[in-house]
């Protein structure tokens, strides 16, 4: 079976996606406001959209050019997904190249996310938004990330005992 896969060309430099991937401030701009953790190989990013979390280790960071995330928790809350931690162990790898006349070509493959997957339907649908999140941030510097009403949101630490 084949790992979801996506592309898109971005009117921004490769030096501008790779940081919109690998800074707190760049992911809280396009995937969820509720982001936060260490931006070095091993360390570990906390991704929260409400309810549903999923923490990436960093594997590889190769700058304007590739980075590299290993799924270590996840928690998916739908009703459609009986199994809420499917994302486990799934790479995510983001490949940055210069697309010329100041465009990127941004290649996205989750490894591991795959049509059999219960969520495999919700999650396509998440990456098309989120990424279409990100063309917008980079191309307009506004983009359309998850973020929790005031009243939802909690200390961080009170969401990891939660979890």
């Amino acid at each position: 079976m084949k790992n979801y896969q996506q592309s898109l060309s971005i009117k921004a430099s490769p030096a501008a996606v790779y940081a919109a991937l690998t800074t707190i401030e760049g992911l809280r701009a396009w995937w969820t406001q509720d982001c936060e953790g260490g931006v070095a190989v091993g360390d570990t990013l906390e991704f929260r959209f409400s309810a549903c979390y999923k923490d990436m280790r960093i594997e590889e960071l190769q700058p304007d050019n590739k980075v590299r995330w290993l799924c270590t928790r996840a928690h998916i809350v739908a009703e459609s997904i009986s199994r809420a931690d499917e994302w486990v162990d799934t790479h995510i790898v983001f490949s940055i190249s210069d697309a010329g006349l100041g465009e990127t070509l941004l290649d996205l493959e989750h490894i591991g996310l795959l049509p059999s997957l219960q969520c495999f339907t919700l999650c396509q649908n998440g990456w098309q938004h989120f990424l279409a999140s990100l063309q917008q941030f980079l191309e307009t510097g506004t983009g359309t990330p998850f973020a929790l009403a005031k009243q939802q949101q909690t200390p961080s630490t009170e969401r990891r005992t939660a979890a």
